[in-house]
Parts: structure tokens; C-alpha cells; sequence
């Protein structure tokens, strides 16, 4: 009884800083044990995953604050990870085997995606033409990009990089993050030229995101280690903090600039957040 307490307390405290914000605004799946949103479209709907009681990772869809659970059929975890404006949803999902399989959901059917060869596939962005991004692994468990349109596939890999994750593209521009012998960095790759991209003072920036209005989102560290959510823009870095958080992590911005990620409130526990701009 003790713990319940305990936790109501630190969810109305969470609350009551929040409310000095009212930009922000907090939401679970109803039941969840966690949950974070990945995407948000211009009308506002959002997807993004949640794990039930039975520690199962599921996803959803978020429209006109009501929820609709996702889940391919037959898989153990599903991760939806974007949303475009046509209502097109990627993301990823194993069955019993434990392999990765990307997957493309429209108009209700999941189509499977695989890279040629790969071990396994994530598929993580798709863009408003339908061009989809994600990471493979070759034989070897060495991590790629790509980029799928028109049923074909083309590898992304940053140079000199020992991992290259792309997350997000709209027209030609082609946003995420690559791993070196230093820690990660953001990327954004436009017509064929990569362009690395750092915050000055926080470390590991991971870009998961890109909107129309050319912001990109994502997550650093500040120097004591904790996580941001972070805003690039023109080469301005704003870091993102839902009110009482521990942590924070920004996954994606609306044409408008709302913003959706993740927070993790002082008991542990993982929430999605919608900010308002």
C-alpha cells in the first residue's frame, strides 16, 4: 500500500511542475507499465510503443486523444516508429525466433521489410512521398542505413563510421546518427554530402527526427550525464526537459513544432510527453 501511495504522490508532484508549463502535456497507454511516443503527424495524430503489465512491447496509435493498440499479427514486440502525413506507419517487430523484421503498415495490412542479406532490419522513418529509412545488420553485426523507395534499396553509411543509423527524411535531406571512435554524433545527409553535427558542451547527439520546417530532434548528454531532449535549428542547440524529469528525449517535431518523446519521472518510470508549441 505503501508503494502505491508513494507513487501517486511522485505522479501528482510530476504533475504540479509540469503545470507551471502547461506546454507540456503527460499520457500513458491506459494499463502500461511505460510508454513513449515516437512520431506525430500535422493533425496531430502520434504513434509510439508501450510495454503492458505482462512485460510485452507493444505499439499505438494516438488520434483525438483516443487509443488504438498495434501489433503484428503473430509477433512478440512490435515498435512502430513514425507516423507521415498520408497515416503510413513503420517500424520494427520479432516474432519467436528474436529476429528484427522492419515493417510498413497501410490502410490496416503490414508489409514485412528486409534487407537483402541483413541479419536483421529496423525500419525507422518514412517520409511524406513514402520513402522509408532505417538501419541493417550485415553478417558480420556491423550496422548500416539505408534508404527503401520505389521497392529498391540503397546503403547510407556515414564515412569512416563504424555504425551509420538513419532515422527520418523529407525531399532529400536524410537526418540520424553515426558511432566512431568518440561517441555518437548527428548527421544530415543532403544530395549525396554528409554534414556531421554536434552541440557545443553536451555529448553522444542522436537526431531522430526532421520536420518541413528543417528541425531536427533528438537527445544529448549534458556534462553530469544526464539526458536532454534536444531541438537543432540553423545550428542552434536548444535542449528540451519535461518539468521534473530525470530524463528526457525528444523523438520528433510536427510541421507547427510540437514535439513528442519520452521522459522518465524521479520513480523510474518511462512517460510519453507531448510539448506545445
Amino acid at each position: 500500500m505503501w508503494h502505491v501511495l508513494a507513487a501517486v504522490a511522485m505522479m501528482l508532484l510530476i504533475q504540479a511542475q509540469a503545470g507551471a508549463d502547461r506546454r507540456f502535456v503527460s499520457f500513458d497507454y491506459p494499463g502500461a507499465i511505460d510508454t513513449e511516443a515516437a512520431s506525430i503527424t500535422p493533425d496531430g495524430d502520434i504513434v509510439g510503443r508501450y510495454t503492458s503489465s505482462d512485460g510485452v512491447v507493444h505499439s499505438f496509435l494516438r488520434s483525438r486523444g483516443r487509443f488504438a493498440s498495434i501489433d503484428v499479427p503473430g509477433a512478440t514486440l512490435t515498435i512502430a516508429a513514425w507516423i507521415n502525413p498520408g497515416g503510413l506507419i513503420v517500424g520494427s517487430f520479432n516474432r519467436a525466433d528474436g529476429i528484427l523484421h522492419g515493417f510498413l503498415l497501410s490502410a490496416g495490412k503490414f508489409t514485412t521489410i528486409d534487407y537483402p542479406g541483413a541479419q536483421f532490419t529496423v525500419a525507422y522513418g518514412i517520409s511524406p512521398a513514402g520513402d522509408i529509412v532505417g538501419i541493417e545488420a550485415d553478417q558480420s553485426g556491423n550496422l548500416h542505413g539505408f534508404l527503401l523507395r520505389n521497392g529498391r534499396f540503397r546503403a547510407i553509411n556515414y564515412p569512416g563510421a563504424s555504425a551509420t543509423l538513419p532515422t527520418m527524411m523529407i525531399g532529400n535531406r536524410i537526418v540520424g546518427g553515426y558511432f566512431d571512435g568518440t561517441g555518437v554524433h548527428g548527421f544530415l545527409l543532403s544530395r549525396g554530402h554528409f554534414q556531421g553535427i554536434d552541440c557545443p558542451g553536451y555529448t553522444n547527439l542522436f537526431l531522430s527526427g526532421l520536420n518541413s520546417a528543417g528541425e531536427l530532434t533528438g537527445g544529448f548528454n549534458s556534462p553530469d550525464g544526464h539526458q536532454h531532449g534536444a531541438l537543432v535549428q540553423d545550428g542552434v542547440c536548444t535542449q528540451i526537459d519535461f518539468p521534473g524529469s530525470i530524463s528526457t528525449y525528444t523523438n520528433a517535431a510536427s510541421p507547427r513544432g510540437n514535439m513528442v518523446g519520452r521522459y522518465t519521472s524521479p520513480d523510474g518510470v518511462v512517460h510519453a510527453y507531448l510539448l506545445r508549441r
